[in-house]
């Protein structure tokens, strides 16, 4: 079973992946960057579970959100693909930034699954707005050639 699951994760994208583990590592260190006493806390109240539920919604929209541009950069080329790439390069930057203050105070980025889902948010519309400018200039393209 651990081989299907190893073979299936190979399988997919690498940002998405990348993306995945990432936010995945982010949740379990945001369980272990607090004190002892507050996770014993945390865990005796109803905090910790929608906590993780807040993480597995923020997991799965952000996931869903990255797949649209890791599949227009499979598809578009030139300096299509490189707008199609740009949301990838903010989100792996920020959850740097997220990490690394993390790992230098417990207390910052305690919002850091919001912060997420508002890239994930901007991502989709940034997306749709490039898709249609994409689309108008293409079909311009497409009839001027038409006409020529």
């Amino acid at each position: 079973m651990l081989k299907l699951v190893i073979q299936q994760a190979s399988s997919l994208p690498r940002p998405f992946f990348a993306l995945v583990v990432t936010t995945i590592l982010l949740v379990f260190s945001s369980l272990a960057a607090g004190s002892e006493s507050r996770v014993i806390e945390a865990a005796d109240s109803s905090e910790w579970g929608w906590n993780m539920i807040i993480a597995v919604i923020v997991i799965a929209i952000s996931s869903a959100s990255a797949a649209l541009p890791i599949a227009a950069s499979k598809q578009w080329t030139g300096n299509w693909r490189v707008s199609a790439i740009m949301p990838l390069a903010v989100l792996l930057l920020w959850i740097a930034i997220i990490v690394f203050g993390r790992l230098q105070s417990s207390d910052s980025h305690q919002l850091w699954p919001f912060e997420i889902f508002t890239w994930a948010m901007l991502n989709m519309i940034y997306m749709v707005a490039v898709m249609t400018v994409k689309r108008v200039l293409d079909k311009a393209d497409q009839e001027k050639s038409l006409t020529d």
